[in-house]
C-alpha cells in the first residue's frame, strides 16, 4: 500500500513538473491542478447511464476510466462536483480516495471533449486539461457520482 502511494505522488510530482514547463506566461485558470470537475451533476449535458470500470494514470498524471468492455475505450474523467485532488495523484470525493487501480461505479456521461463548455478551446478550463489527457482522441467519461466497486 506505501509503495503504491510513493508511487501515486511521483507521478503526481512529475505531472505538475510537466505542466509547469508548459505553462508560459499563461494565466493558470485551474483550481484544481489535474483534476477538472463538473460545477453541479448534469453540469455537462447529455444523456445519463450506470458506468463501472478501472481507474488507470497516464504517464502524465492524468486520470482515466477503462470501462472493462471491448472497444469502450479509456476516457479521461471529469470528476463529480466537490472532487479535490487526494494523497498520491488521486482524487478525493467527500474524504473518500480514489485512484489507479481502484475498481468503480457511477453514474454519468460519455461526451467528446467538444461536447464540454470551451472544449475546443485550449485556453479554457476543459480544453486545456482535456488536450493534456488527449481526450480530444479519448473522449470523456463525465462523471455525476462515483464509488468503489464491491467485491
Amino acid at each position: 500500500m506505501r509503495s503504491r502511494a510513493l508511487t501515486r505522488s511521483a507521478a503526481a510530482a512529475c505531472a505538475v513538473a510537466v505542466l509547469a514547463g508548459c505553462g508560459g506566461d499563461a494565466v493558470d485558470t485551474n483550481p484544481l491542478g489535474y483534476l477538472a470537475r463538473q460545477d453541479e451533476p448534469g453540469y455537462v449535458p447529455g444523456a445519463r447511464l450506470e458506468v463501472s470500470g478501472t481507474i488507470v494514470a497516464l504517464e502524465n498524471g492524468c486520470l482515466m476510466l477503462d470501462r472493462d468492455r471491448d472497444g469502450a475505450g479509456v476516457p479521461w474523467i471529469v470528476w463529480p462536483p466537490g472532487t479535490v485532488p487526494g494523497d498520491g495523484g488521486g482524487a478525493d470525493i467527500d474524504g473518500v480516495d480514489f485512484g489507479p487501480g481502484d475498481a468503480v461505479t457511477g453514474a454519468g456521461t460519455v461526451a467528446v471533449l467538444a461536447d464540454l463548455p470551451g472544449g475546443n478551446d485550449d485556453d479554457t478550463y476543459f480544453g486545456a486539461q482535456g488536450h493534456y489527457c488527449g481526450a480530444d482522441s479519448a473522449g470523456v467519461m463525465v462523471l455525476d457520482s462515483l464509488r468503489h466497486a464491491a467485491g
